[in-house]
């Protein structure tokens, strides 16, 4: 009966959107999926279907690290008005998490948006893909504007943020869907971002 139960929640997770459970559970910013695959989501102000998909390989860094390959990543989004925090849209990592640096200082000690993982053990496959819904860390619909998908890895234990690789990419939310594709930024590969209004 175990290994059924493993399968079982291992296939929820598989269907799961970033910032999407299949726990039960609700974190701020969670919409639990059922067996069946349907949701008990709160009413929301965003159209239907309106999401970010952001994909991408990571590379090693700079340094090499005493880890490589495994490696533990974090994808957050930064608000229109600067460098505002707005919700991590994926997380791998389980003990060295605090090593994301950059990550950890936007995010603040308690975050708990978006565990996609436990640490990845190779840097480009296969791809890391994750979706998100295009809430806020409180469930509200952010505003049109220009936003920021900031990423960080690292296969070391760092000191500082910048002995890791840190990427940064921008896209427009607003009423025209938008796709950039084979983007490359601070050690991050292969990275497509895709808007749906």
């Amino acid at each position: 009966m175990t290994p059924m139960r493993l399968v079982l929640i291992a296939g929820l997770f598989g269907a799961c959107t970033v910032g999407e459970t299949g726990s039960g559970g609700r974190d701020s910013g969670t919409t639990p999926i059922d067996s069946a695959g349907e949701t008990d989501a709160p009413a929301s102000d965003a159209p239907a279907g309106a999401r970010l998909v952001v994909t991408f390989t990571s590379t090693p860094t700079p340094g090499g690290g005493q880890y490589a390959p495994s490696n533990v990543d974090a994808v957050w989004i930064e608000g229109p008005t600067g460098t505002t925090f707005v919700k991590t849209i994926g997380q791998w990592a389980a003990t060295r998490k605090g090593n994301l640096l950059a990550w950890n200082a936007a995010a603040g000690p308690n975050d708990v948006d978006a565990i996609s993982g436990a640490t990845q053990l190779t840097y480009a496959t296969p791809l890391t893909t994750m979706a998100w819904n295009l809430q806020d860390r409180l469930g509200a619909v952010v505003p049109d504007g220009t936003y920021t998908v900031r990423m960080e890895s690292t296969d070391l234990n760092a000191n500082t943020a910048a002995q890791n690789n840190q990427g940064t990419f921008t896209f427009v939310k607003s009423a025209v869907a938008q796709s950039q594709t084979g983007l490359t930024n601070g050690g991050f590969t292969n990275v497509s971002i895709q808007f749906t209004p």
